[in-house]
């Protein structure tokens, strides 16, 4: 059986140092809307440091745009990076329990940087 082919709706990269590691996000349509409406997208986000890929971090087809704006909106790609950087800080603990080591890891040492990089350039 093939894989299905991903419909790409946006490419993002994000680099909140000048120096350091740099975060590529890329968005498709899942082709699917939930029971309130909203449409399913798929999401990706990896990490390359020093030109290096040092793994991805997150991917999952799970996550529900708002009807208030399209898909490939600006306005998606911070929500959805919203969820990508949360910190124990943000929310409840329960939302991190399946996390693996590299994802508290990113947590940690990344998260807090790359959610102010979006909300410079998304604001």
């Amino acid at each position: 059986m093939k894989a299905a082919i991903k419909d790409i709706i946006r490419h993002c990269i994000f680099r909140p140092w000048r120096k350091g590691p740099v975060f590529y996000l890329t968005v498709w349509d899942a082709h699917r809307v939930d029971n309130l409406g909203k449409s399913i997208l798929g999401y990706e986000l990896k990490a390359t440091d020093a030109g290096h890929l040092t793994g991805v971090l997150f991917t999952g087809e799970d996550f529900g745009c708002s009807p208030m704006c399209g898909i490939d909106s600006d306005e998606a790609i911070k929500s959805i990076m919203g969820f990508l950087t949360l910190r124990p800080s943000d929310t409840d603990t329960d939302y991190f329990a399946d996390y693996t080591d590299a994802q508290e890891e990113y947590c940690a040492k990344y998260a807090e940087a790359l959610g102010a990089e979006i909300e410079a350039r998304f604001h």
